[in-house]
């Protein structure tokens, strides 16, 4: 817990300015506690690390600082005074710039109009585009030298896209630099660029949060880390009177060891069949994912996969359910080689996807349940022309049953059910087929507590009972460390390590996910 914090430190003889305080903050979701004692210093000149596991509060804390969200409770204090912002615009104006972990580009605009959106200057009644051109070149020389800035953002690779929403945070010359998850998808040499620019920046006298799962990233270039846990904050550490201990760190993110499901996990991989369901290899011609990665998946084990978000999880299971274009699949199922090429040659090899964002690539939101659980049907070879209505309904009845889906009725629409209903339909459609392998990415994602554990349970069952494969990626690691039976964990398109029985564990993924380089 962070006690009372002066409005200035003392720092090797200097005097700091302590410019953000955030005190006690409180957020809730509806039922849901975001954050339950959120705090948080932010000094001129510094670059302060901002870490926790997924869901402690990070992102939520720095959209409360930057006027995207409004606190429950709690004080935030910024250059002396309580601050109440209403929006991100009166934050902005304010000298508060926050880098979204989501990017907000707009596509069809070039590099330059989306740096400058928002801040745009005129020359008499019309706006000065040669001005507006300059300070684009001006900050991407440093972060991205050679990216032309009339390029349209659509065209740009996802490292592109991430360097020009950081562009864009920078042209508002801030106060306070909020750095939500920026490295994530770029390359090591775009995460030195940036790197050098935040050290020009904190020398200016900016202040700087930085989050970033990246342990190595988070002791290079931060002055000093607050560390959030279930919400609340429950360690700050200044490097300049500590020592940069990356075990330490780690313990803090984790918190005490769990004596949950180590022995449980070994028995269960005592019983597992030792029968090879599938063998895969990867052939890519992209970045991300490592061309020749390859691994196999036993016949009933759920395989979990672990890392960094965008380390390539989401790739490897598009490209095995025929849906990534530059990825190949070398598929072995049950000694039988198959050919995936497209969606179609998967779900006909009962390989089928769960996707993570359900409203965007799982259902039709405006349509009946009905609708959304019979439409994979509806594409394959040698489907009847007249849908056989009453058997259709009968197989839908049947599925929500069977995973317990809380509806008025099938002829609702998807938007009516709550998101874990609506994530149960995105798994009943599929079990009408003959499921071989599950692939799941990030299946309970945004899913309430109680209807995530019962798909869970639902999908365990299928793969003991049925003896089904399921690749599973989670960004919870709680997630696979309750239900993988094996863990290999992900960075930057390559499988870096595997855990195994009783190493499953949060505190085990989570360290193994920070600390590699």
């Amino acid at each position: 817990m962070l006690g009372a914090i002066p409005s200035t430190l003392f720092e090797k003889g200097r005097k700091t300015l302590v410019v953000l305080e955030a005190k006690g903050v409180r957020k809730y979701f509806g039922g849901v506690v975001a954050l339950s004692d959120g705090n948080l210093r932010c000094c001129q000149g510094r670059i302060t690390g901002l870490l926790g596991a997924n869901g402690s509060g990070k992102s939520t804390m720095s959209k409360i600082i930057a006027g995207v969200y409004r606190p429950d409770g709690g004080e935030i204090w910024y250059k002396g005074r309580q601050v109440h912002y209403r929006n991100p615009k009166e934050a902005r104006k304010d000298g508060i710039a926050l880098v979204f972990q989501n990017l907000s580009l707009v596509p069809d605009l070039t590099v330059w109009q989306n740096v400058v959106l928002g801040m745009e200057k005129s020359r008499g009644i019309f706006l000065d585009d040669r001005e507006a051109k300059e300070i684009s070149r001006r900050i991407l020389k440093r972060l991205l030298p050679g990216l032309d800035v009339s390029r349209k953002v659509y065209e740009l690779s996802p490292g592109e896209k991430q360097i020009v929403e950081i562009a864009k945070a920078i042209a508002e010359n801030p106060k306070l630099l909020i750095l939500d998850e920026p490295t994530a998808a770029l390359e090591q040499a775009q995460v030195r660029n940036l790197f050098a620019y935040m050290r020009e920046l904190a020398q200016s006298g900016v202040a700087i949060v930085f989050t970033s799962h990246r342990l190595w990233e988070v002791m290079e270039i931060c002055d000093d880390v607050t560390i959030f846990r279930n919400g609340a904050t429950v360690a700050y550490i200044d490097f300049a009177r500590e020592a940069k201990d990356p075990e330490k760190i780690v313990n803090y993110i984790t918190g005490e060891a769990k004596e949950n499901l180590p022995r449980e996990k070994e028995r269960l991989r005592e019983r597992l069949s030792s029968e090879t369901l599938l063998r895969v290899r990867i052939q890519s011609r992209t970045k991300s994912l490592q061309d020749g990665l390859s691994f196999e998946l036993g016949r009933g084990e759920i395989l979990g996969i672990g890392g960094l978000a965008g380390q390539g999880q989401s790739e490897l299971l598009y490209a095995l359910a025929g849906s990534h274009p530059k990825i190949r699949c070398e598929v072995e199922m049950s000694g039988r080689k198959i050919l995936v090429r497209c969606p179609q040659d998967a779900i006909q090899n009962g390989i089928l996807l769960v996707p993570g964002d359900r409203q965007q690539e799982g259902l039709f939101l405006e349509h009946s349940v009905y609708s959304n659980m019979i439409f994979p049907k509806l594409g394959l070879p040698r489907h009847p022309t007249l849908i056989p209505e009453r058997k259709y309904r009968e197989e839908c009845m049947d599925v929500v049953q069977l995973l317990s889906i809380k509806l008025p009725g099938l002829d609702a629409p998807v938007n009516t059910l709550s998101g874990g209903n609506q994530q149960k339909v995105v798994v009943g459609k599929w079990l009408s087929f003959n499921v071989q392998v599950f692939l799941l990415a990030d299946p309970a994602k945004g899913v309430d507590i109680g209807a995530k554990r019962d798909l869970y349970e639902y999908i365990k069952r299928l793969a003991r009972e049925q003896g089904i494969g399921v690749l599973l990626y989670a960004s919870d690691h709680e997630e696979l460390a309750h239900y993988a039976d094996r863990v290999i964990i992900m960075y930057e398109g390559r499988i870096v390590a595997t855990l195994l029985g009783e190493d499953i564990t949060e505190e085990a993924i989570t360290a193994a996910s920070v600390r590699v380089r």
